[in-house]
């Protein structure tokens, strides 16, 4: 598979099809619109204290829907896959039977979803900082409160098309301290804990396309995250060495895969949903630049991270459609088929528990370093050359076919680890005056 389509192939399928175009194209409609009100207030106490707050309010819309955009030379498409989906009790429509969900559609016609998402925010927020020439410290913290909605006119009809507002209560609380020993010296800490609502998609919804329901596992993403550090600095030399470790809790994670029919091809692309997924990220760093000369400076940095999943999560099935999983038939003999569950989340919903606990997060080297170097030939030419490493970089956990056991696990243990990779940039610029204008040409 290359990627590519034999379109010739979808109009001769199409031709000989007494059901009207087996395929057809849809385009993807998708607007936003954001409205925000921010207001920030800012005072000094006295020379050592400072004070700001504000409020923070925030409108999102988001209008999602398909439509018929090229039926490949039949005269209509039958969208039963989705419309087989709408139930009764949510949309009147439905009554009417294999009269709705065999409908004929042409161009222009809605299919798999017509529907609106929102998400209103409303916050405050605020901070207090000292100094003086021996401390540094500041105390912040915000909460908002998060609403998410729906509204939906392909799946419900207009009694029941607003789903129930959803409310989750979010805040941040984060405090530092720098202590300066002498002139030349400097240790600092940092603590914060974030409790960040969860996503409309995949986080409050189930299935945030085609259904109202919501999902009963959905709770606040918690960051937890703590920072110490030494500091050192002089006319030739500054460094910095920190540890920090970062705990995420109640993460929502999302993997798809392709389930295959009996020959081979594509049945549909399955994707499971996750919550309660935890992950533990803790790192020492280091940073310096050393000014030997006055034209000459160096500088580096090296991080070593220890990045780990750190529970195990419950993933639940869907089609490409975002309808609910029950099973693959494959009955001998027959053509496979996707079997659906009675709703999301129901008794019949196939789930999967997938081992992460210990394996490594991947998507980013856990070891990395870099060491460059700054010439100044003169006032108005500069030179620089800077060496990056990239180690210890893990590929992403996914699954395929081979993997799913519905109703059952998988253990995953550490993926596959990039091979280390390594970059050297080079750049200088060149300053000049233009008709008393100051000019610089970087490369």
């Amino acid at each position: 598979m290359d990627g590519t389509f034999a379109y010739d192939k979808f109009y001769e399928m199409n031709a000989e099809s007494d059901h009207g175009s087996l395929v057809a194209m849809s385009k993807s409609i998708n607007q936003h619109r954001w409205y925000r009100v921010l207001s920030t207030y800012t005072t000094k106490l006295n020379e050592n204290w400072d004070v700001d707050g504000g409020i923070d309010f925030r409108y999102y819309k988001g209008i999602h829907t398909n439509k018929l955009s090229d039926l490949y030379g039949g005269d209509y498409f039958i969208d039963s896959s989705s419309r087989g989906n709408v139930k009764t009790a949510n949309n009147k429509a439905a009554a009417a039977g294999d009269l709705f969900v065999n409908q004929k559609l042409g161009i222009g016609d809605v299919v798999y979803r017509d529907y609106d998402c929102y998400v209103v925010s409303e916050g405050v927020f605020g901070q207090v900082e000292y100094s003086n020439d021996l401390i540094t410290a500041f105390a912040s913290g915000s909460i908002s409160n998060n609403s998410y909605w729906r509204y939906d006119r392909f799946y419900y009809d207009k009694e029941h098309a607003k789903s129930e507002v959803k409310n989750y209560l979010g805040f941040t609380v984060k405090g530092g301290l720098n202590y300066n020993l002498n002139e030349n010296h400097n240790v600092f800490g940092n603590i914060g804990y974030i409790s960040r609502a969860p996503f409309f998609s995949m986080g409050v919804f189930a299935s945030s396309a085609t259904s109202h329901t919501t999902n009963p596992n959905s709770v606040n993403e918690k960051i937890f995250s703590v920072e110490l550090g030494y500091g050192y600095k002089s006319r030739f030399f500054s460094a910095n060495l920190n540890l920090y470790r970062t705990l995420w809790k109640d993460k929502t994670l999302a993997r798809s895969f392709d389930e295959e029919d009996q020959d081979g091809g594509v049945l549909d692309r399955i994707s499971i949903t996750m919550t309660g997924v935890n992950a533990l990220h803790q790192s020492i760093e280091f940073d310096f630049v050393a000014k030997p000369l006055h034209w000459l400076d160096f500088r580096g940095m090296f991080s070593l991270g220890d990045w780990k999943w750190n529970s195990n999560a419950t993933g639940y099935f869907y089609d490409s459609t975002g309808q609910p999983v029950s099973k693959i038939d494959k009955l001998k003999g027959e053509a496979w088929s996707i079997v659906y569950a009675s709703g999301i989340h129901a008794e019949d919903h196939a789930s999967m528990q997938l081992d992460l606990k210990g394996a490594r997060v991947g998507g980013s080297a856990q070891t990395t370093a870099a060491l460059g170097v700054d010439i100044n030939f003169t006032k108005n030419i500069r030179f620089g050359a800077l060496y990056n490493f990239f180690g210890r970089n893990y590929s992403d956990w996914s699954l395929s076919a081979s993997d799913l056991v519905y109703n059952g696990s998988k253990a995953y243990e550490s993926p596959w680890v990039i091979p280390a990779a390594s970059t050297v940039d080079i750049n200088g610029s060149y300053s000049f005056n233009i008709g008393g204008v100051k000019a610089t040409l970087f490369w």
